[in-house]
């Protein structure tokens, strides 16, 4: 696996974060980019301000990833770099990802109940914005081996090696078995295209230990929220896909999508053009 990227804000739950990731590097036998971004204070008032400059804000920021990266290092034994730039941190990260190669942006969320809730505008943005996946951790879920995936799938988008690359090598690192769950809404009959995307899945995933597991209610998130309550896993993945279940939850607000009440990490494979 290539480098993984990860921004930073100095934050609990940043830090929370950034030793999941650093757990995973040291797993993957890959190295830690750390990344910060910071935008010059607005003045909101007429009131007289200290005047703070670039020079000093930059200065500032990278002792404060300096002392993160070492931190990360000393405690991991991961290779680390770290960068600090102004700017909308959404904007600097996607730039960042067309600069350099990285097979994972692993992200900090912190907050508790719909995604529409608990997923920080940064990491939102990120996940709407770049096409690098990303691995979005609750401010809540400490690191564990990852002994069991769920990949939540509607079938309903073109596999290919290239997208579950990150899976599948996660997988093999860590021996995880793969519980492929299909959330079938009561009033589908696309029965056809479920068997033609298992069949396509299952080229895919010979390799790894793996099984499928179909369920049915009428909101495909709460479908998911009851399977992964009753099946304690380490890490849920989907597909960011045009016109997948997962874009709509990040595109508009969903107020009864309650995936993240298990408070599971969440691995986001990127299929966009």
């Amino acid at each position: 696996m290539q480098a993984i990227l990860l921004p930073v804000d100095f934050s609990p739950t940043s830090r929370n974060a950034a030793i999941y990731a650093a757990e995973l590097a040291r797993v993957l036998k890959t190295r830690l980019l750390l990344f910060h971004a910071y935008l010059l204070p607005t003045p909101i008032s007429e009131v007289p301000y200290a005047l703070v400059t670039v020079d000093n804000l930059q200065k500032e920021n990278e002792d404060q990833i300096r002392k993160e990266a070492a931190f990360l290092h000393q405690e991991y034994g991961v290779e680390t770099e770290w960068l600090v730039r102004i700017g909308t941190a959404s904007d600097e990260i996607k730039a960042l990802t067309k600069e350099r190669s990285f097979s994972l942006i692993v992200m900090g969320m912190k907050g508790a109940g719909g995604l529409d809730k608990i997923i920080g505008s940064t990491t939102t943005n990120v996940t709407r914005k770049v096409k690098t996946p990303v691995l979005v951790i609750p401010h809540d879920a400490g690191y564990r081996p990852i002994s069991c995936i769920t990949y939540a799938s509607d079938f309903s988008y073109t596999t290919s090696s290239q997208l579950f690359a990150p899976l599948l090598e996660l997988a093999q690192a860590y021996g995880s078995t793969i519980n492929i769950l299909h959330v079938r809404q009561q009033h589908s009959s696309a029965a056809d295209a479920e068997k033609e995307g298992r069949t396509k899945t299952e080229e895919l995933f010979q390799e790894v230990d793996h099984e499928y597991v179909t369920t049915v209610e009428t909101n495909v998130t709460q479908g998911i929220s009851k399977y992964l309550k009753d099946h304690a896993c380490e890490l849920l993945v989907m597909v960011a896909h045009k016109h997948t279940f997962l874009e709509r939850i990040f595109s508009k607000k969903h107020t009864t999508a309650m995936v993240y009440e298990t408070h599971v990490p969440l691995l986001i494979l990127q299929d966009r053009d």
